[in-house]
């Protein structure tokens, strides 16, 4: 049972738990809410601004989509919200009676829905900052620690050793060694410390360069990438990056990890220079393929485009020339896509959904694939399928439905002669990208293909 100075608090599992169940729901907050307004179904819960528990309750199954949310988790959420609002400025009226402000509850689940990471970071801060003195001192810091350790537990990592390593991550945020934590150290050092993030359900902004990082369970012996030791405990977990299979440590993530695949050149210079992106992995009793001997654990490389795997002395740069493999005909490489500056002519350029400024130059005889994922249809299919395109073609090329849509990626193939479409989901997928290629005043009009996910599917 909660102590009374626990009461109203919001636990890194809730947060986590909350994210997952947000995350299987195809429901927008700004839609839900409509219901309780005059008029609405659900009107009769709310008194004036405020929404009662019992409505509370059918806003979180509604939003949700689960009729058998736990009652104790929606209870604890209830009290957050009374909680928040009796600690918030005077200036604030304080609902009476067992209710909460309908706008607080709206917000904050559009934080959580549409929020940036530096958003959800600012969130956890107030959420943990219990004093609102606009610092997290040592009490509040343990608190976070305990908290990251009931979340690991729940997801399954191996605790036994884990605590002193998060009490050293939180000392390395303390820039200045004050014993308090700022937002500004929190902001800064939480954007870039993985394990941090994992633990409090956050999801990072994807930079070039930069690994996207899921907890993987293993079945047979795997090393880490940056320490070179062996992944222990029960599941043997870690970080698998999932576009170049980067593995780490939890608490290695953080140690300067070899850059994940480029996905872009820097310049109109680099387009053409078809050369291997080679990638530290453990390639353990695979051959090499060029002196064809046996590559011990970590001794050797593997090139994301063209999937060959050498010894580390038999890597020689841009000797020979990638040529992408066996799927050649349907990535569309680094070196086929351009950053441009903003003083360019902008009539034909691409803005990406990460703020780059793109262009395609396609490689001739080509034909890329552009695939649109909707991540939940069919269950864990729909994530399943994400992350496996993700892995065997340049990130680019593919697109979550349930973040940006259809548009950036039609968009950004706009200008393409060559290149075909997969969509995968269910009838209501396949539909939306349908219409919105009517829409997207495209070049050419390409080959569309589907990979029906989900039950019900009626392609006909």
């Amino acid at each position: 049972m909660a102590s009374s100075d626990d009461a109203g608090s919001l636990t890194s599992v809730d947060f986590i738990q909350l994210q997952h169940y947000m995350e299987e729901s195809n429901l927008r907050v700004k839609d839900v809410i409509k219901v309780f307004h005059p008029g609405g179904r659900l009107a009769k819960h709310t008194q004036g601004e405020c929404l009662d528990a019992v409505g509370f309750c059918l806003f979180l199954k509604t939003y949700l989509e689960m009729e058998d949310i736990p009652a104790d988790f929606c209870q604890r959420l209830f009290r957050y919200f009374q909680h928040k609002e009796q600690d918030e400025s005077s200036t604030n009226p304080v609902p009476k009676g067992d209710v909460v402000f309908l706008q607080d509850v709206s917000c904050y689940f559009s934080v959580l829905e549409e929020g940036q990471p530096q958003e959800k970071l600012e969130f956890t801060f107030k959420l943990y900052d219990k004093d609102g003195n606009g610092l997290l001192d040592s009490s509040e810091v343990d608190r976070i620690i305990s908290q990251m350790m009931r979340a690991a537990d729940y997801l399954g990592w191996d605790v036994t050793e884990l605590r002193p390593v998060l009490k050293d991550m939180m000392c390395a945020i303390d820039v200045d060694a004050s014993g308090t934590v700022t937002l500004e150290e929190w902001l800064k050092g939480g954007m870039n410390n993985i394990p941090l993030l994992v633990l409090l359900g956050l999801k990072m902004a994807e930079r070039d360069g930069q690994h996207i990082w899921r907890l993987k369970h293993f079945n047979k012996p795997t090393y880490c990438c940056v320490c070179e030791s062996m992944l222990l405990g029960i599941g043997k977990q870690g970080l698998c990056c999932t576009c170049c299979k980067y593995t780490v440590h939890n608490q290695c993530a953080n140690k300067n990890p070899e850059p994940c695949a480029r996905t872009f050149v820097k310049s109109k210079q680099e387009i053409g220079k078809a050369t291997h992106d080679w990638i530290k992995a453990d390639c353990n009793s695979t051959k090499c393929q060029v002196c064809f001997k046996k590559i011990k654990t970590l001794a050797g490389k593997w090139c994301v485009w063209c999937q060959e795997m050498r010894h580390d002395d038999c890597v020689i740069p841009g000797v020979p020339k990638c040529d992408c493999g066996p799927l050649k005909d349907h990535i569309l490489p680094p070196w086929a896509i351009y950053s441009v500056s903003k003083e360019e002519d902008t009539k034909l350029l691409n803005v990406t959904p990460d703020g780059h400024i793109l262009q395609i130059s396609p490689v001739p005889d080509t034909h890329p694939l552009l695939v649109f994922v909707n991540p939940k249809s069919g269950g864990n299919q729909g994530q399943r399928v994400l992350r496996k395109f993700q892995g065997l073609l340049n990130p680019r090329q593919v697109y979550n439905l349930s973040n940006v849509g259809p548009a950036p990626g039609l968009h950004f193939f706009r200008n393409m002669l060559q290149y075909r479409i997969l969509v995968c989901g269910g009838d209501g997928t396949v539909g939306w990208l349908l219409d919105a290629i009517d829409k997207a005043e495209l070049k050419v009009c390409p080959p569309v293909a589907v990979l029906p996910l989900g039950t019900g599917n009626d392609m006909a």
